[in-house]
């Protein structure tokens, strides 16, 4: 027995030290940092003074909030600033603990990152000039296209190729709405709320373009912040922050403040009463 016991302190002495995740150095540090989106209004922005803004932001201070009281120490927020493709490179390298912006939780995507339960419920929608053709079934070659990085582009892909359309990627939705609008592309795909609220600020600004967006949506995208994969202890501390402002239905107010008159559909409001977890 006492050769035992000796064998197996050795195994403990010999055994790599646990590698501390993210929540563990948040907890030392009294720091978390928030990857923001510049330029994916109405989830992820920076207003006019260049301070972080958004439905998904706001739902990610209300997360930090809650971690912090948990940990019972105030924390610090560094805002890192991604698009639709660093934002992977940041999660997986560390540089960002929590992605606050649009992203489609994906069975691709959860191979190489963990994520909350959903808070948001979009489809892949398409806008057309109204001038141009009238349908998606109607491409015959015309150049389509969708915002770089996105699954949007995959639907792109699929759609004009029974056409053989070429895919042109754009780096924000108001560059690729611009382009549909001055005839360089006959179809834009993306996120139908995300594309509608883009329309909706062009004409704001006085620079309505002619372009409808159809009723159909082509995908089932649910957003989720997002994690780099095996945070599964930080993972558990947002969807405990979110169920709560589910259940107590304190996301309405984010959502109000986000989106104002637009409407979210029953569908999108019915993901919080199925998605929340209880304690």
């Amino acid at each position: 027995m006492r050769h035992l016991a000796a064998a197996c302190l050795l195994v403990l002495l010999a055994a790599p030290p646990a590698v501390a995740d993210a929540l563990d150095r948040i907890a030392e540090n009294g720091e978390i940092r928030l990857g923001v989106r510049p330029a994916s209004a109405p989830f992820s922005y920076r207003d006019e003074t260049g301070a972080p803004a958004g439905f998904a932001v706001a739902l990610c201070r209300r997360v930090v909030a809650a971690i912090a009281d948990r940990l019972g120490r105030p924390l610090e927020v560094a805002y890192v600033t991604v698009d639709s493709e660093t934002r992977f490179t940041a999660l997986r390298e560390g540089l960002v603990d929590l992605h606050c912006g649009p992203m489609t939780s994906s069975l691709s995507r959860r191979e190489t990152l963990d994520f909350s339960i959903p808070y948001f419920m979009d489809g892949i929608g398409a806008a057309l000039r109204r001038d141009g053709v009238q349908s998606v079934d109607d491409l015959s070659g015309q150049p389509v296209g969708a915002l770089t990085g996105t699954t949007s582009v995959d639907m792109a892909e699929d759609m004009g190729a029974a056409g053989g359309s070429k895919v042109l990627e754009f780096d924000s939705h108001r560059a690729g709405l611009e382009a549909l609008g001055r005839g360089e592309i006959d179809v834009y795909f993306g996120d139908q709320g995300l594309i509608l609220h883009q329309l909706g600020e062009l004409k704001r600004e006085d620079r309505a373009i002619p372009i409808r967006v159809i009723a159909d949506q082509f995908s089932y995208e649910p957003y989720s912040l997002a994690m780099k994969a095996g945070e599964h202890r930080l993972r558990l501390e947002v969807d405990r922050a979110l169920s709560a402002i589910y259940l107590d239905q304190t996301v309405y107010d984010d959502i109000e403040a986000a989106f104002g008159e637009f409407q979210i559909s029953e569908l999108a409001a019915f993901l919080y009463v199925l998605t929340a977890l209880p304690e």
